[in-house]
């Protein structure tokens, strides 16, 4: 009888030994043929958490949003507001969502509408004939920097380059003595959790018109002439307007709610446009509910792909794609 069971547990053993590193790497294969992204948010550990609540307390909203390295179709937002009060309760509120940058979410500044103000801002804190918004190129190293305020700030790769949308179309090739002369940023890496930095020109469609992007607004440049002169091979940025026609409402097939917690579920092939890579939820509530009452305890932003074979395809594109980048195309 003893033999038997030591028999059993060796079998058994065999088994969970061989069945444990098949499972782990199924599971691997698993999320890197289908990619989820998830981004949390806990009242009591702000430094832990992975996006920032704003409020409005002028348009009585709530906004927040997250920056995924890659495109997937579903975004699940789940919401637990805490303790809103019985108004608040008894009227939840219009959830929506719209794809953009977060530099464009910026409040509307000073219009440039001369070429002196306009030249201020793109050789602020910078002497040299690169304006702010240069993308430097050392040749060398396959280094791209940012030029801003006069300081570079390093690109980590080119997923977040394109992420972003830039093009290589646009680098400035500077040899390393021209690049020396641009003191590091603050922020010397170029991150996913930080909007454009100040020096880039969007242009929004499908009104065309551009901005500048400085200390924490968007600045309309009014005579494109004048950024012309000052700057002959300068590029924008593509995103769209902002308005109802570029947003997703959480509709009432999509949302779900127990108690005060909120879930809502968005197809991303629904938006209009790709443009932008930030994706800005935004929850209005009616006047009887003040958003100065509401404090969030906790919140969660999944993104996840479809289950497709078009899926398995686009997973193997990019991981093809991100070798020749990295180890093919160096310079």
């Amino acid at each position: 009888m003893h033999s038997i069971s030591l028999e059993k547990i060796y079998k058994t053993a065999r088994i969970v030994i061989f069945a444990v590193p098949i499972f782990v790497i199924s599971l691997g294969m698993y999320l890197v043929l289908f990619p989820i992204e998830s981004f949390g948010y806990l009242a009591g550990q702000k430094e832990n958490s992975k996006f920032e609540i704003e409020k409005n307390e002028t348009l009585n909203e709530i906004s927040f949003g997250v920056f995924p390295t890659m495109n997937h179709q579903y975004i699940d937002l789940t919401i637990d507001p805490g303790n809103s009060g019985n108004n608040c309760q008894d009227s939840p509120p219009i959830v929506t969502l719209e794809k953009t940058y977060r530099a464009f979410l910026y409040p509307d500044g000073e219009p440039i509408n001369n070429k002196d103000t306009l030249k201020k801002y793109l050789f602020l804190g910078n002497n040299s004939r690169y304006p702010n918004g240069s993308l430097l190129h050392l040749k060398p190293t396959d280094e791209v920097y940012f030029l801003t305020n006069g300081r570079k700030i390093l690109f980590p790769g080119p997923e977040i380059f394109r992420a972003f949308g830039y093009s290589f179309e646009n680098l400035a090739d500077v040899e390393k003595s021209s690049l020396d002369q641009f003191p590091d940023a603050d922020n010397r890496i170029f991150l996913w959790t930080r909007p454009h930095p100040d020096g880039t020109i969007l242009q929004a469609y499908p009104s065309h018109k551009i901005y500048l992007i400085s200390n924490g607004k968007k600045h309309e440049i009014e005579n494109l002439e004048n950024l012309r002169d000052l700057w002959t091979n300068y590029y924008t940025i593509a995103v769209n307007d902002t308005g109802s026609s570029n947003q997703l409402i959480c509709s009432s097939q999509n949302k779900e709610m127990w108690g005060e917690k909120i879930f809502c579920r968005f197809d991303r092939r629904q938006l209009l446009s790709e443009l932008g890579g930030y994706y800005n939820f935004t929850l209005k509530y009616p006047s009887g509910c003040s958003v100065s009452d509401i404090d969030f305890k906790k919140g969660s932003v999944r993104l996840a792909s479809e289950k497709s074979f078009a899926t398995i395809k686009d997973s193997f594109r990019k991981i093809f794609t991100s070798i020749v980048n990295r180890y093919f195309l160096k310079q």
